[in-house]
């Protein structure tokens, strides 16, 4: 199996070619990966939904700004009633992949989701790569967590911005 990174890539990095580029995506994936959406900036996306037989489809996003087209096995359903908040209303079909959905949605860069995504940048960009742990007397100071690493008080500006649990 291919390894993740390509060993030029790697190379590079570890040289500090194009570093701070490469750590801003990786913590904005965190951020992404966290609140299980794009979140930000407002985007025009098809996706494809399974259908669970409801009344209410929730779409994956919080702020749905438009619906450009709906799509139930292939044919289009015309004026489908949706929420800003990303649900929409009608019959949908108890059936995988069965719904398609043409939307735009997402958030103009919020000021505090931009906070956590430079600040966990910034940590990373300030430590070193591949460090050590050490412990001085009581103090203990851990290796480098990269900027994966979110802090408490970040989790909770995201927490905002986090899709909910789905059954």
């Amino acid at each position: 199996m291919q390894p993740l990174i390509g060993i030029e890539q790697f190379t590079a990095l570890m040289a500090g070619d194009d570093l701070e580029e490469w750590r801003l995506g990786v913590a904005s994936g965190a951020v992404r990966s966290y609140c299980g959406w794009h979140v930000a900036p407002v985007v025009d996306e098809k996706i494809v939904l399974d259908g669970h037989g409801g009344k209410v489809l929730d779409l994956p996003t919080l702020r749905l700004v438009s619906i450009n087209e709906v799509k139930v096995q292939g044919a289009v359903v015309p004026d489908v009633e949706w929420s800003a908040e990303g649900m929409l209303r009608g019959q949908w079909p108890d059936r995988w992949h069965s719904i398609e959905v043409d939307m735009r949605h997402g958030y103009d860069t919020p000021a505090d989701l931009l906070g956590v995504v430079l600040e966990a940048a910034a940590r990373a960009v300030n430590s070193a790569l591949g460090g050590h742990a050490e412990t001085i007397g009581p103090f203990s100071f851990s290796a480098s967590e990269g900027s994966t690493a979110l802090f408490d008080h970040e989790l909770r500006v995201l927490d905002r911005y986090r899709l909910p649990s789905l059954p």
